[in-house]
């Protein structure tokens, strides 16, 4: 008899779970660095959350449909057992797993949506931001405003609302929020921030690790060794 692992973290990967499941953290971000695995992580997570929470829902937010498609999806479907997952409609971009839980892909589209209407009436238990170096700041805050809306039907239990976001280092609200107060030991309550860097995946090839030494040292230092400065 085979069992489907629904997902095999890595030990940083452990820690952003064990985070995101702690009753202490509303708002984690994972990452700070290329290839540290946090787009696995934060699917390994909601999906761990869509299993053990029934009837919840979740939204994954990428840039655009064109980012999510060429990025998200793929790296999706390659983390999720197809055993759990009933349906995938792509008209709406949900993903409806057996249990009744859904995961929706959606897009920022701030250039053709600048007054965010696409967020109205979205109802979910949280979200994954992800690469939110990428995403704007009032996104983040409209994620807060509509993560713990969905109330699971059927007297199921409703998870706390739970926000990750992964990134690589920037200027928005991955460095204000989280890594300039996290540096400073002054994160406000509820804030978690987990770097994950290259050194951090097990699974990266000796190889590529040393074929990065080719990179100019400026783009080396932080989106390799995760220098934000």
């Amino acid at each position: 008899m085979t069992t489907d692992v629904l997902f095999d973290a890595t030990p940083k990967q452990q820690e952003l779970i064990e985070a995101a499941f702690s009753p202490d953290y509303l708002y984690i971000m994972f990452g700070g660095a290329i290839r540290g695995g946090k787009t696995a992580g934060g699917i390994g997570t909601l999906l761990l959350y869509a299993k053990l929470f029934p009837l919840t829902r979740w939204a994954i937010v990428r840039d655009t449909l064109q980012t999510l498609k060429r990025n998200t999806i793929p790296s999706f479907f390659k983390f999720c057992p197809r055993s759990f997952i009933v349906n995938y409609t792509q008209d709406t971009q949900t993903v409806t797993f057996k249990n009744g839980s859904q995961i929706i892909f959606f897009a920022e589209n701030y250039e053709d949506d600048k007054e965010l209407n696409r967020w109205k009436g979205l109802e979910v238990n949280g979200f994954l931001f992800e690469e939110a170096n990428e995403l704007r700041e009032i996104s983040f805050y409209k994620g807060v405003e509509r993560a713990g809306t969905h109330i699971p039907p059927n007297g199921y239990k409703k998870p706390k609302p739970l926000i990750l976001l992964t990134c690589n280092p920037g200027e928005n609200v991955v460095k204000g929020r989280f890594y300039d107060k996290w540096k400073k030991g002054t994160l406000p309550p509820g804030h978690a921030y987990l770097q994950a860097r290259i050194y951090d995946n097990p699974h990266i090839p000796p190889d590529y690790l040393e074929s990065l030494n080719s990179l100019p040292k400026y783009q080396y230092n932080v989106f390799v060794e995760g220098n934000w400065e």
